[in-house]
């Protein structure tokens, strides 16, 4: 009889011992997310996709490039970056290299020379 109730006492134990593990462990996770949601909102950049639709010397074509492509593709925003001595027509950030080269593979059916490249933008 007490070997039982010793054996259920275990049992017992062990389980609330083990509950009470989760539980730290959940509040461990809990703080380590804000700790990590802190650090993006202070570090703002992050890694980001473009595509490059033209890179040149002469601007009027670089305005050109950007006039057609926005035809062809109204809503994906476009920028134009002088670097000297560098005209440069690129679209808005992707936050994946799969979704940019989704769209990449229907931009070059239009557009030859453009290609996907790796950059940092702000949220």
């Amino acid at each position: 009889m007490y070997i039982r109730l010793l054996i259920i006492f275990l049992l017992f134990t062990g389980l609330f011992s083990h509950t009470s593990f989760g539980q730290n462990s959940d509040l461990k996770m809990q703080n380590l997310l804000k700790e990590k949601r802190l650090y993006n909102q202070v570090h703002a950049e992050i890694d980001g996709y473009r595509i490059q639709l033209y890179n040149g010397l002469n601007e009027k074509k670089a305005k050109n490039r950007r006039g057609s492509f926005s035809a062809f593709f109204p809503y994906i925003a476009t920028r134009l970056v002088y670097e000297q001595p560098e005209w440069k027509v690129q679209t808005a950030a992707f936050r994946s290299e799969l979704e940019a080269y989704k769209v990449w593979l229907k931009v070059r059916e239009k557009f030859e020379g453009t290609f996907v490249f790796e950059t940092k933008r702000k949220n």
